[in-house]
């Protein structure tokens, strides 16, 4: 009977002993967790798949699946492309509005081994190799062949899949700036007024003496042939201020309290702009004839080696392509200096379109590249040698050529 009561109570023991222990356990589980709460925890949550940035860790949300954010990282962007993004960078404000809008733009390096696209540029390129596997290498060039003619070494074989250059056969075109249907009304006595103010006749804005394209003789011949030409910049004796060499030239950004830049003279003394290109490239325009010059009251003479009906409303630029040499020309430009109802032509295009600035081509190429980063199995491409596709249209074929006109 004793050895029975103290198996007994020997059970109950371990029995309560059982009890307080899992009591306690609870307990110091309640405590633990509490203590837990109060702890500020960083907020990492909805972070950034590949850069660990707060400001890149935005996600939205898609048919009830996280869409996390690509990057895009400009090795070394384009003066003026680092000025139109200004404040945006490092976020995904512009893709605001954007069909596909999970992106991010960033230009610090360190990020090269987390970016899933990286956009360099030819005039700068070194050799390097892709930072991770099926990393989207992208050539941005806005300049012609003639810039970067040495660039065509081995180890640029085989790495990047797209291309944004002012090609039309490139995976994103870029060019110097669009037209737009107008819904202003067409103000014909303040043009009349304005054209019939000036008093030179042709005006050329030009740093870069010695071109490819020989423009610098195609200006003398129009200077033998009577054209009274004025050039402004190191190549000529006209000069002018305007603080930002790139704001100025380029202006896809509206300008904000600034002074007038050098086009505005555009307007009040000359009738012709020479719109000539310092390389004769497949493709080649820039903003020499489109926006910058077509929002002024001036006519453009473009030489290049463009189909120019393919970018500008008609009747609104003479092209030195449609004239049989240098003399037809000048006859011309005489020709329209003396009719002033003839030369008021070019100027009809105003009722129907008016000229935007690079900004929108910007927007939608950036919109295009993000939807594309989402989207890449539908868009495999590596380019054997970008440079051999920038130069060339096959073995034989240079994308750029040699004057013929004068």
């Amino acid at each position: 009977m004793l050895t029975i009561k103290r198996l007994k109570r020997r059970q109950v023991i371990i029995l309560l002993t059982v009890l307080l222990c899992i009591t306690l356990c609870k307990q110091l589980h309640v405590d633990v967790d509490f203590m837990y709460s109060k702890i500020k925890k960083p907020k990492f949550d909805k972070q950034h798949h590949s850069i660990y940035n707060m400001s890149f860790s935005k996600v939205r949300k898609h048919r009830n699946k996280d869409i996390l954010n690509k990057t895009m990282l400009f090795w070394n962007p384009q003066p003026w492309l680092n000025d139109w993004i200004g404040k945006k960078w490092d976020t995904s404000d512009v893709f605001t509005k954007c069909p596909v809008s999970n992106c991010v733009v960033t230009k610090q390096r360190l990020y090269i081994k987390q970016a899933d696209a990286v956009i360099f540029r030819a005039v700068r390129f070194l050799c390097q190799k892709k930072s991770k596997k099926g990393q989207i290498w992208i050539m941005f060039e806005h300049e012609s062949p003639m810039k970067y003619q040495t660039l065509n070494n081995t180890c640029h074989r085989n790495l990047f899949n797209w291309t944004i250059t002012y090609r039309r056969d490139s995976d994103f075109t870029f060019v110097h700036g669009q037209f737009s249907k107008t819904s202003s009304p067409f103000n014909e006595s303040s043009i009349d007024r304005i054209l019939k103010a000036k008093t030179k006749t042709a005006v050329g804005f030009i740093s870069n003496c010695y071109t490819q394209s020989q423009r610098e003789d195609y200006i003398k011949q129009l200077r033998k042939y009577g054209i009274d030409v004025d050039i402004y910049g190191r190549c000529g004796h006209h000069h002018c201020t305007s603080g930002n060499r790139f704001n100025a030239v380029w202006n896809i950004t509206p300008r904000v309290n600034k002074t007038k830049d050098c086009f505005d003279v555009l307007d009040s003394k000359y009738k012709f702009y020479l719109s000539f290109e310092n390389s004769l490239c497949d493709d080649y325009v820039t903003e020499k004839s489109l926006h910058l010059v077509l929002r002024h009251n001036i006519v453009p003479i473009i030489r290049d080696a463009a189909n120019r009906t393919l970018f500008q409303p008609p009747t609104s630029y003479l092209d030195t392509k449609d004239f049989k040499n240098v003399k037809s020309l000048a006859d011309r430009i005489k020709y329209l200096n003396k009719n002033f109802e003839e030369y008021k032509k070019y100027f009809h295009w105003k009722k129907h379109f008016y000229p935007e600035t690079s900004s929108g081509v910007i927007k939608s190429i950036l919109c295009d590249i993000c939807y594309r980063l989402h989207n890449q199995h539908k868009y495999p491409r590596v380019y054997r040698n970008v440079f051999d596709f920038l130069q060339s249209r096959g073995s034989n074929s240079s994308t750029c050529h040699q004057p013929v006109d004068f």
